[in-house]
């Protein structure tokens, strides 16, 4: 698939296609159940006919709180018949996040899972779905509604993804049916999708990484194999038994999988090639070295179609260049572009109108921070290589101001994860006592010498960066994409190691 230009279609319309061209292909597997292209039609145009006795239009937000499942990707292409908002997020979403959510959304009507019965209890636009009693469809009843004729554009909003971001709470990201074909489309780009190609989708659909993976399958000749969440005990069974054949890698995905005891079976598998964000150089070297699959690092965020850039040359630590329907610059902080090998922010330009949010719902401060002058600025920084790409460095957000000096949180957990004994590491800000801040560090290791590592650390990081305060941890709380969720790591440091104080 070497095709630059980004189909012009709509949800709906592809299945329609797909439905009329590849009727009885089985696209979609879940728990051995196949599913074919007519079946998937029919199974959501009965379920769109159903919410319009719901009330549910074009232009409606439904928000879904559902793990991954046939009937979850059966209500996505309903709404998009109906041309309806789906706001999904995740059936672990609880206290203030979900507040923050509900309010800003402010749904029509709620699909969760049961055990959001004593949460939502007095919302008399709330159905509690639980897919092992039941079908989803089945449960609203039917008056026989006929369906409306409209079908919906390229440019309308589909659906409210909230981001996941480091500070404050999250946002709820405009996605238009474009964006998203522009992002299952650098998903192909990204995994060279060949006629065949099978994935295992365990992606949650409340992440636009999973949403993107439904679409690849309107638009090109693969099979998805769905699983309700990623889990590293049954990952390499599953892959075995599905015969797939690329892996769509996030977050922390390649160290946990690499966290695990070495098996005969490691290269026992059909995988060619894995693509996705967060690879460490270390992790990349030893799970290519491990694994055998080689990997293709990309940037993106969901506010500019999921994929910026791609790395097609094997240039190990770079995020690649620029995906063809993209230009990117690096700009200093009066927004002046800046000369290869310096750090600047991420600017993404769109070559084709349409790719980049509408902005952020409710949040119009923030939507204006974000796009500017028909740019979007990222608030990532990066170094250039005209011959290598860009080098992801850290986010703005993400960095630690200690004593005048500004220091990316990356790079600390780069160094750190050198280190052979550390599995996983996240680095914050704390209040300091001199200066305006000092750096927490928290580590997943089977090695309790702090001392050592910290003498370790002295002849591996510069002064300025290296940690003062360090807590050992068995895991990390996670964002829906495995990464580790910083904001819920507690700053506390009464109880940490101090190595100024030992």
């Amino acid at each position: 698939m070497h095709a630059d230009t980004i189909p012009e279609t709509t949800i709906w319309a592809a299945l329609e296609n797909c439905s009329m061209n590849a009727g009885n292909r089985p696209v979609i597997t879940e728990s051995g159940v196949d599913w074919t292209f007519l079946q998937l039609k029919e199974a959501s145009e009965k379920l769109a006919g159903r919410l319009t006795n719901r009330g549910i239009g074009r232009s409606s937000r439904v928000m879904t709180m559902l793990p991954n499942s046939i009937d979850h990707v059966i209500l996505l292409l309903a709404l998009s018949r109906l041309g309806a908002i789906w706001a999904a997020i995740s059936p672990d979403q609880r206290g203030p996040s979900l507040d923050h959510m509900l309010v800003t959304v402010n749904p029509k009507l709620i699909i969760a899972v049961p055990e959001f019965a004593a949460i939502l209890d007095s919302e008399d636009r709330l159905i509690l779905f639980d897919q092992q009693t039941s079908r989803l469809v089945d449960m609203i009843s039917d008056f026989g509604v006929d369906l409306p004729s409209s079908k919906g554009f390229p440019d309308d909003v589909r659906a409210i993804v909230f981001t996941s971001g480091t500070t404050g709470p999250p946002k709820g990201t405009l996605v238009t049916e474009r964006m998203l074909m522009a992002s299952a489309w650098g998903a192909a780009h990204a995994a060279d999708v060949a006629a065949g190609d099978r994935f295992l989708l365990w992606e949650p659909l409340y992440h636009v990484g999973g949403s993107q993976m439904i679409i690849l399958a309107l638009l090109l000749p693969v099979r998805l194999f769905i699983v309700s969440r990623f889990s590293v005990s049954r990952f390499w069974q599953q892959v075995r038994e599905h015969e797939i054949t690329k892996l769509h890698y996030l977050g922390g995905v390649l160290e946990i999988l690499l966290s695990q005891p070495t098996n005969p079976l490691d290269s026992g598998h059909a995988i060619k090639l894995g693509f996705g964000a967060g690879a460490r150089p270390d992790v990349w070297r030893a799970f290519e070295d491990r694994f055998g699959i080689p990997l293709r690092e990309v940037y993106g965020l969901t506010e500019a179609s999921s994929f910026a850039t791609l790395n097609l040359e094997g240039h190990v630590g770079s995020i690649g260049k620029p995906m063809p329907w993209f230009n990117i610059s690096l700009v200093n902080e009066d927004g002046i572009e800046i000369p290869a090998g310096e750090v600047g922010e991420i600017v993404i330009n769109p070559k084709v109108d349409g790719l980049l949010t509408p902005g952020y719902l409710g949040n119009p401060e923030a939507t204006a921070a974000l796009l500017r002058d028909g740019a979007l600025y990222t608030g990532d920084l990066a170094r250039g290589d005209g011959k290598a790409g860009f080098f992801f460095v850290g986010r703005h957000k993400d960095a630690i101001r200690r004593r005048g000096e500004i220091i990316s949180a990356w790079e600390i957990e780069t160094a750190l994860m050198a280190h052979p004994d550390i599995a996983e590491c996240a680095a914050i800000a704390v209040p300091a006592t001199i200066g305006e801040e000092d750096i927490l560090v928290f580590i997943r290791s089977a090695n309790t010498d702090l001392p050592a590592l910290v003498a370790w650390v002295a002849q591996t990081l510069p002064r300025r960066s290296q940690p003062r305060y360090w807590v050992q941890v068995d895991d990390f709380p996670r964002t829906s994409s495995a990464r580790i969720a910083k904001t819920q790591l507690c700053p506390d440091t009464e109880n940490a190691y101090d190595s100024e104080n030992p």
